[in-house]
């Protein structure tokens, strides 16, 4: 009879303990009771841009890695290419904060109704931007209104 009560209190044990261990959140782990909000709308955001990104063909072939520059290939291009365009996408607050000299700022919200502002469609254009994610919106755009000869740095780190 002790041997039966042993056995089924070892089991709880086993079984309390297996729940603990598979639950999803763990004493360990900090509460996420959604205070840091920017960062919840940045994922949604970001989900749903590529989504729309990936039914539009002119900007899923644009992300493709023919179209990436790194830093170093940018930076080459910029010093021997003279009507090579270097286009920060970013907003003006990051444009204050740090920027490429010589770089062109147009705020990727605001670039299909400056598109006036650029050069002529087939001149070398390079984007940049924080983190990537608009600089391959923007390569998008320019894409879609005829620009042939796009290239994205993705971010300004890079540089």
């Amino acid at each position: 009879m002790i041997r039966l009560v042993l056995i089924a209190v070892i089991a709880m044990i086993v079984i309390i303990a297996l729940l603990v261990g598979c639950s999803s959140k763990t004493d360990d782990e900090p509460e996420n009771d959604n205070d840091d909000d920017s960062e919840a709308d940045y994922e949604i955001d970001y989900d749903s841009e590529a989504v729309v990104r990936n039914t539009n063909s002119s900007e899923a072939e644009n992300n493709s890695p023919a179209n990436l520059i790194s830093g170093s290939e940018a930076r080459e291009l910029f010093e021997t290419d003279d009507r090579m365009v270097l286009l920060d996408v970013r907003n003006q607050d990051e444009y204050d904060e740090y920027h490429i000299v010589d770089s062109v700022l147009i705020p990727v919200d605001k670039l299909e109704s400056r598109l006036s502002e650029l050069p002529d469609k087939d001149a070398l254009i390079i984007v940049f931007c924080r983190a990537g994610r608009r600089s391959a919106i923007a390569a998008g755009i320019l894409t879609a209104n005829g620009y042939t000869n796009v290239r994205d740095m993705q971010s300004i780190k890079n540089w």
